[in-house]
């Protein structure tokens, strides 16, 4: 279990990276044959607007097959969050199709207001969250952790930021009156978690990825002026749904880039 959030990667002997962002192949450790389990989330940078944005590169993430003790203990400090209002989840067409949960998952995930509560953004990912048995998604994450994996994997990164900022961050984008609005450009299966199908590598017939392209644009306040910027982001997930569950839920985040296009 890593800091970022803990992604299934294929083992040295033969097992096969679950997904991985094609947009940022060769900058993740999950596009290799060693490539990282459902865990290892990275989260969309939230930050001011700033005059010369940099890149943020794609979190590393670790080995869920073979989580250190330190990875195992910053899991297991992650306090076990309460599922939000029934009424807030995702409903309709939208949780019967793997495609079109995965863009209004990320879509909402992304979408956050810094004046409402951060914990309330948090219970929310925890009412969507799935649970899957397949060993190259939680690997040797413990039985009783994993109801925190979906949160952690979200907030929770060893690299760059997270989807969801800290509550430091949060409540400093608070000040400055911040939100955020969210485009979906693009979904799709990622090829390498196909091809792991097509090998019957995955056991579990509910589990699939998703790689969910999108532009997130945030606003602020500083001074009576306001001012947007927009990144554009890649976040790939596992998703747990038919037959072994009526609906799509979320499992956990992979792996999360963003990268500064404009600024105003």
């Amino acid at each position: 279990m890593v800091p970022t959030s803990l992604r299934r990667r294929a083992s040295t002997a033969g097992a096969v990276l679950l997904i991985v962002t094609a947009a940022v192949a060769g900058a993740i450790a999950l596009m290799s044959a060693h490539s990282p389990g459902p865990m290892s989330a990275q989260r969309p940078p939230v930050t001011a607007p700033s005059t010369s944005p940099t890149p943020s590169p794609p979190a590393r993430h670790a080995d869920p097959l073979h989580p250190t003790d330190l990875e195992l203990a910053r899991l297991r400090a992650v306090a076990v969050t309460t599922p939000g209002h029934a009424d807030r989840r995702i409903r309709g067409d939208a949780t019967t199709q793997p495609d079109l949960y995965a863009a209004e998952f990320v879509r909402r995930l992304l979408t956050q207001n810094y004046q409402t509560s951060r914990e309330q953004h948090l219970q929310w990912v925890q009412s969507e969250a799935a649970q899957t048995r397949e060993p190259l998604v939680v690997g040797l994450v413990p039985h009783d952790l994993r109801d925190r994996l979906a949160v952690y994997s979200v907030t929770q990164t060893t690299s760059g930021p997270p989807p969801i900022p800290s509550p430091q961050e949060w409540r400093q984008l608070s000040a400055l009156e911040a939100y955020t609005t969210v485009r979906i450009d693009r979904v799709e299966e990622p090829m390498a978690w196909s091809n792991a199908v097509a090998a019957g590598r995955i056991t579990d017939l509910g589990i699939t990825g998703r790689q969910v392209a999108a532009t997130v644009t945030q606003h602020t306040v500083k001074d009576g002026r306001t001012a947007t910027s927009s990144s554009s982001v890649a976040l790939t997930l596992n998703l747990q749904g038919p037959p072994t569950r009526a609906t799509w839920g979320f499992v956990t985040a992979v792996t999360y880039t963003s990268v500064p296009v404009t600024a105003s």
